[in-house]
């Protein structure tokens, strides 16, 4: 789909000025021989495409073959793809490129016969419809072709807020049609959602996602909360609690309007507006909540809440930076799927499953097996030893991987390179360290989750596994 007009909302929209970097994006997954895409941009100091550029960019060496040179013209956004490119070897390998005399690597890629498919999207991007920060968001159009060309994302959602009249059936028959207009899998997918805003106590911010069409969009905030929200949405539909320890937007969810994990089956823990993992994390919010409204509270009462990401940039900038305002300056959120295809549905099937992560700044790869289950699922446990192996990879050097287990870290495995393996025993006697029936969980319960640190501050946080006693 990339066209001239394409280039000219890039330009017209996000005219960047001197390159500051050179941005590779590569699929986190590939077979052997099979040919995939690279795409390329230089990006200035806010991450938006240069039109100043007119440096060349030339393959380095590598297992990548079919890597060509790409030579930028000043005047046009300096966005490009390169097509046929394969790899051959086994292995996780980050495709290398030169220019202006500096090396830059690609995201982590795996090559790999029967490795799961990975699709990065931002869940959360708002647009001049959100009515919030008109100077600083730009279009529908630009959300959805910065995600792709720009940013080079598999998905990406324009999640508008809708209460407090920030909508109508005119700018929701907008959002519809231009997620009609952008949606090409397997090639790209565009996701139909919305920001409804709820009560502190009722719910907080949520984000409803839905896996074909909504026809008109359902907002409770004067007199419902995330249950009632849930409720009255069809089943095709779920929310998403974020940033849920904010003053006055809080999400601390009680029994009472938790909606069930077929209705609420992720949260989003980072965003570019701060850190929600737990109370005292070096990236919350800047302004906090001060009851219990942290993600490992949510999971403490028994909710089998999945992990993702995303910006909540007011810039409309998809994965990235951009002119947010000075409170929405955290590392820019990115959430990853696994699934066998690309599609909108696809997307939407993967976060129901909890088959999904979130990540701050890279695209974190996470191959795991974690007490005899994968990320996202509930397993009855059987006495079996609960061995965990975790291979991770990222752009940058990895710093540490650590094991938690019921809020603690249990285990801290410590690195420097850019990729590396993990295994660990959990000798602990589960039955003092289970949670007591609660929440949606009938019997005792322990969840596990990774989170992966790396030396750029990047961060990623694997959906946890629930063992049940």
């Amino acid at each position: 789909m990339w066209n001239s007009l394409c280039e000219r909302i890039l330009a017209v929209e996000a005219p960047g000025g001197p390159a500051a970097r050179l941005s590779i994006v590569a699929p986190s997954v590939v077979r052997p021989g099979e040919p995939f895409t690279v795409r390329l941009a230089a990006l200035d100091a806010k991450a938006y495409p240069s039109v100043e550029c007119d440096d060349v960019a030339r393959p380095a060496a590598g297992p990548a073959e079919g890597l060509a040179e790409v030579a930028f013209e000043a005047g046009r956004p300096a966005v490009a793809s390169i097509d046929g490119v394969t790899i051959e070897d086994a292995g996780r390998h980050r495709p290398a490129f030169e220019m202006a005399g500096e090396t830059w690597l690609s995201n982590p890629v795996h090559c790999s016969a029967d490795a799961p498919r990975i699709f990065w999207g931002d869940p959360h991007v708002h647009t001049v419809l959100s009515r919030c920060h008109p100077t600083a968001c730009r279009s529908l159009d630009f959300c959805f072709v910065g995600a792709r060309w720009m940013s080079g994302l598999d998905w990406v959602c324009a999640a508008d807020h809708v209460s407090n009249g920030r909508s109508g059936k005119g700018k929701w028959e907008a959002q519809r049609r231009a997620v009609r207009v952008f949606d090409d899998p397997p090639h790209f997918a565009a996701v139909l959602g919305y920001e409804a805003s709820l009560q502190g106590g009722c719910g907080g911010d949520n984000n409803v996602y839905c896996r074909g069409d909504l026809e008109d969009f359902i907002d409770h905030y004067e007199d419902g909360d995330a249950k009632t929200l849930a409720d009255a949405l069809p089943d095709d539909c779920f929310v998403v609690p974020h940033h849920t320890t904010r003053p006055g937007k809080h999400g601390e969810l009680s029994d009472a309007i938790y909606p069930g994990p077929e209705r609420m089956p992720v949260v989003e823990v980072h965003s570019k507006w701060g850190t929600g993992e737990f109370r005292g994390n070096p990236n919350a919010l800047h302004d906090i909540h001060d009851g219990p409204s942290y993600v490992q509270d949510l999971l403490a009462r028994g909710y089998p809440l999945g992990f993702i990401a995303g910006t909540d940039t007011h810039a409309t900038m998809p994965s990235s930076f951009g002119d947010d305002s000075a409170h929405i300056d955290r590392l820019p959120g990115l959430a990853a799927i696994r699934a066998g295809g690309l599609s909108h549905e696809a997307v939407y099937d993967a976060m129901l499953a909890r088959d999904c992560w979130g990540t701050s700044l890279e695209r974190i790869i996470i191959e795991e097996q974690m007490a005899g289950g994968r990320m996202g699922r509930v397993v009855p446990w059987d006495h079996a030893p609960r061995d965990f192996a975790a291979h991770v990879a990222a752009e940058s050097d990895i710093v540490s991987v650590d094991i938690v287990r019921n809020g603690e870290d249990v285990h801290s495995a410590r690195g420097d390179e850019w990729r590396g393996d993990v295994s660990w025993t959990d000798e602990a006697d589960l039955a003092q360290v289970a949670f007591e029936p609660r929440g949606w969980f009938e019997r005792p319960f322990v969840y596990y989750y990774l989170r992966v640190t790396c030396a750029s501050g990047a961060q990623a946080w694997s959906s946890p596994v629930w063992l049940t006693l």
